[in-house]
């Protein structure tokens, strides 16, 4: 594939999906902002003993099924944007690694970006469910970014 060719995938795979995603995750953050900012403080004000727990499900529920939606053309679209950065990537720099290597290494970060933001944006509602929830959910996610960053780096070394 060429660099004219990634990026017309690119184009075409944004013009495909790009629309759905963005409703999707907008939706998400909505839910998110209205959950964290007004309906979890608002619950603890009201009844701090039961009231939050429903909230925080309700919320993290709502969130995750738009959340979930959104990955079905997020994840063609962060694989597009990584062909066309490691192209950037080969233009600008003289690149020591073959192409495909350099792609999966993009890609790895590009996930691992991806994750922490999305547990920064989980961690409010987990929080409200069991205060040790939001670390179980922390290790889970340190060890899938090693097992990333393991990944990116295996592809740079064979």
């Amino acid at each position: 594939m060429s660099e004219r060719e990634a990026r017309d995938k690119l184009i075409h795979v944004a013009r495909e999906h790009l629309p759905n995603t963005l409703i999707n995750l907008f939706t998400a953050m909505l839910i998110w902002l209205f959950g964290a900012l007004v309906f979890l403080p608002a619950a603890y004000r009201i009844a701090p003993g039961g009231l939050p727990l429903a909230c925080g499900v309700i919320l993290l529920v709502g969130f995750s099924i738009f959340v979930f939606k959104a990955f079905t053309g997020l994840r063609p679209l962060l694989e597009s944007t990584s062909d066309v950065l490691a192209y950037e990537y080969t233009q600008r720099r003289k690149a020591k690694f073959p192409l495909q290597r350099l792609k999966t290494v993009v890609e790895c970060l590009i996930y691992v970006v991806v994750a922490l933001i999305l547990y920064a944006l989980y961690s409010p509602f987990l929080a409200t469910i069991h205060p040790s929830l939001g670390g179980l959910v922390l290790i889970t996610v340190i060890l899938w970014i090693c097992w990333m960053l393991f990944k990116a780096v295996n592809a740079v070394l064979i």
